[in-house]
This record gives C-alpha cells, structure tokens and sequence, in this order.
C-alpha cells in the first residue's frame, strides 16, 4: 500500500512540475491514469531488477579463491540507473524511451500510439539518448571519485 501512495504521489508531483507544458486538450484524468500505469510498470521492472541481482548474488558462493563477478553486479546497477535517470527526462522523451527501448515498439507504432510523426519521434528518442547518457556519465564519474 505505501509504494501505491508513494507512485500516486510521484505521479502528482511530476504533473504539477509540467505546469503550463501539460497538453490541455487531454483528459487530466487520462494523463494520470497513464503516469501512474507507467510508474507502476517501473516499479514492478526496478523490483524485478534488484530481485534477481539480489538472487543472483546469493548464489555466489565466496571462498577466498573465489571474485564475485563484479561485470555482472555492474550490469545491474547500470540498469538500475538507467530506470532512476528516465524519471529525470522531459514526459515526451520519457514515454518515448519506454515505448521504444522498454516495450520494443517501432517508431511508426510509438507514432501512432501518440499521434505524432515518425520524425517527431525519432527526435524524442535522440534528446532521450543524448540526455541519459549525459546523466549516466556524470553518475558513473561520480561513483570513480
């Protein structure tokens, strides 16, 4: 129940900080109800995620001739950011990165799922790449100081 508060909070949140950008010729209903399904998606997935890792980690065994597989740890907390730094995209470029790396939706289905030109959608998809790789490098500077 409380991660059920905390995505309809979230979700409330992000709405309000859109502002002035929020299209008011759709349904505020239906933008909610669409946030919070993709919020709870990515909950469900990020869960998902931290699950098998930590699944996977109790299966290693650790002897002293043993190393922990540090590439495989560093996968999943390379994905684990990625879902962390998609909350910190623009909506549009958000719901495009999902439909398309996420969900594995062609341009041509995300364009007609939004109603927008393929163009417009390979754009979002740029300005989604080129911001999360910008916001994972930073993070993994970070995590080598």
């Amino acid at each position: 129940m409380d991660k059920a508060e905390d995505i309809v909070q979230d979700c409330f949140v992000k709405l309000w900080h859109m502002g002035s950008s929020v299209d008011e010729t759709k349904s505020i209903k239906s933008l909610i109800y669409t946030m919070t399904k993709n919020r709870c998606l990515e909950v469900i997935r990020r869960d998902e995620i931290n699950r098998k890792a930590i699944t996977h980690l109790q299966l290693v065994t650790y002897d002293e001739d043993d190393v922990i597989n540090e590439q495989e740890v560093d996968k999943w907390l390379l994905i684990d950011q990625i879902y962390v730094s998609m909350r910190h995209l623009p909506p549009k470029c958000e719901e495009v990165f999902r439909l398309g790396k996420i969900n594995g939706l062609t341009y041509t289905q995300i364009g007609e799922d939004l109603n927008i030109s393929v163009k417009t959608v390979e754009a979002h998809m740029s300005k989604a790449l080129k911001l999360l790789r910008g916001m994972l490098a930073k993070k993994i500077e970070n995590l080598n100081k």
